[in-house]
């Protein structure tokens, strides 16, 4: 096991399906498929419909998932190629923690507009950290016979908890568009537009479109 650490100024999150959710969809868009070509064409993909919608969490877990990589890699200890895994944690936990919603897909030459939803308060990062979500803990848990996802192990990791004061949202597409901004100053939410600048609600910024960079503050 070799470990890494780098800095970091805000963590970019993958906008992608839980793999359960995933699987599902993949599964009824196979049955779909495969019953008629003709309804086929008429199959909405978009994973912001209503029994799909991703939520942050979802960003979050993914961004920590383990990740096989392509090509066995000598291992130093035994000089023999092996299968290798890739795993990103958190080893410390900034005081500001800036999420950013990788929507401008270069590659496909498209936006990603799908609604991806967050909390406003008790954004539980502990979690996260690398004693409770690295590959290592979960294969001696399974050794151990119990499961890094049981309710004993999640009722053990320490409660990191964050609450969300300011919002960057994007409308419009890849190549042209325009930003707007939530922020929460003494109990208060604002929104901004430019120079203009007006009250909001909380239930407003939660589900304002496009949310792209998300700013959360450490509890004390």
């Amino acid at each position: 096991k070799r470990t890494l650490q780098e800095p970091f100024l805000n963590v970019s999150l993958p906008l992608k399906l839980s793999q359960q959710e995933e699987d599902s969809s993949l599964a009824s868009r196979h049955i779909i498929a495969s019953s008629s070509s003709a309804v086929t064409s008429q199959v909405n993909t978009n994973t912001s419909c209503k029994n799909n919608v991703m939520n942050i969490q979802h960003c979050l877990d993914h961004f920590t998932a383990p990740e096989r990589l392509g090509d066995p890699i000598e291992c130093p200890q035994c000089k023999r190629k092996t299968p290798t895994k890739k795993q990103q944690t958190f080893s410390r936990l900034p005081k500001v923690l800036c999420l950013h919603l990788k929507r401008f897909d270069a590659a496909k030459n498209k936006k990603i507009t799908d609604f991806v939803s967050f909390p406003a308060q008790n954004l539980d990062m502990g979690p996260l950290l690398p004693h409770w979500c690295e590959d290592d803990t979960a294969a001696a848990a399974a050794a151990n016979g119990s499961s890094c996802s049981s309710s004993n192990v999640q009722s053990s990791y320490p409660k990191i908890f964050y609450d969300l004061y300011g919002t960057v949202n994007h409308t419009g597409t890849l190549h042209q568009g325009h930003y707007v901004s939530h922020v929460l100053v003494q109990n208060n939410w604002y929104y901004c537009n430019d120079a203009h600048i007006s009250l909001s609600k909380e239930s407003d910024v939660l589900n304002c479109e496009g949310a792209y960079l998300l700013f959360y503050i450490r509890r004390t």
